[in-house]
């Protein structure tokens, strides 16, 4: 064998091995996720059983027994989004982002929806649920700030002293217990504390309302948005959810043949338009100079680079990191 030859057959070995460590990659990104979602439910039924009451007596039902501020789910959400990375940091920026909300606190759930489908938005109340052990600070960094800081009732923050999160979210439609959300902002698995009519007429100041000038013209501006001819390609090969109000079997979540949420290329191709122009990197990781990302969005890996005020999305796919996310996902 020549030394030609030597030298292209290591750098096949080369690139072979570099392939191995990126899947082995994504596997260990894949089995981290599982682990802090199982570490963080097992803290939930630890805190859930520390609220218990304990009293041997529990006769007297009048009896107070110090739980009375206890909140607790009122039911199973289901979103687009599958971890924290590339969810909107406010609801209504896509407008495709759909989800879905089965009531669970109640024998009979239908019952509790009656009547709201006369409303056209909901308030969700939740809980930002994988805050993990952040201890919250009085002044954070938002990110539309480039590394400015407020305080964090001047905020949006998600790490707050009490974890409650309240978005209002377009009604698409209501079956049985469960409601049909779009223009959704929280991950699968959030705990919804409880589901409120939005009404214009009380809900919208009567006097004029301001803003902060860092919201109302903030220093960062949108990023211009480019897809390659390969991720384009990959919009119209993709299998899309059918044009209905549907929660997928359990079944057909695991052949992974399809998105759950999006019903076209379009509003696949919108939606992660509206994710990457507010640039969703974290300001840690703008001051780190990551330019190269990707997140999960419904059964997708979208992988995107930033330079200068241009984000190209590079590629669209499913990998064995979102396969990992859909295995913890129900019907």
């Amino acid at each position: 064998m020549s030394q030609t030859d030597s030298l292209n057959q290591i750098k096949q070995d080369a690139l072979d091995l570099k392939a191995s460590l990126n899947l082995l990659k994504e596997e260990f990104l894949g089995l981290s996720l599982e682990f802090n979602k199982s570490l963080n439910e097992a803290r939930s039924l630890l805190c859930n059983q520390d609220c218990q009451p304990h009293t041997e007596n529990k006769k007297d039902t009048n009896q107070k027994t110090g739980n009375e501020n206890v909140v607790k789910s009122i039911g199973i959400f289901r979103s687009c989004f599958l971890t924290k990375n590339g969810t909107p940091r406010q609801p209504g920026i896509c407008p495709y982002a759909r989800g879905s909300l089965t009531i669970t606190c109640f024998n009979n759930p239908e019952h509790s929806v009656e009547g709201l489908s006369m409303f056209s938005h909901v308030w969700l109340l939740f809980l930002f649920h994988e805050n993990g052990d952040y201890i919250p600070k009085s002044k954070v960094s938002p990110p539309r700030l480039g590394g400015g800081k407020v305080g964090v009732f001047a905020s949006r923050s998600p790490h707050r002293p009490n974890n409650v999160g309240m978005s209002v979210v377009k009604l698409d439609g209501i079956s049985g217990g469960t409601i049909f959300l779009s223009g959704v902002d929280l991950i699968d698995g959030t705990p919804i504390l409880d589901v409120k009519p939005y009404i214009p007429g009380y809900d919208t100041p009567l006097t004029p309302s301001t803003a902060a000038p860092w919201i109302t013209n903030p220093p960062i501006k949108p990023l211009a948005i480019r897809f390659t001819d390969h991720a384009l390609s990959i919009l119209t090969q993709l299998k899309y959810a059918s044009d209905e109000n549907l929660v997928l079997s359990k079944r057909s979540l695991r052949k992974r043949n399809c998105l759950r949420f999006f019903r076209s290329p379009e509003e696949l191709k919108q939606s992660i338009s509206d994710i990457v122009c507010a640039d969703p990197r974290s300001v840690f990781r703008k001051k780190q100079g990551d330019t190269a990302f990707s997140f999960p969005v419904d059964s997708v890996d979208v992988k995107v680079e930033v330079r200068g005020d241009v984000v190209t999305v590079l590629e669209i796919c499913q990998s064995e990191y979102v396969r990992g996310l859909l295995k913890r996902v129900g019907s």
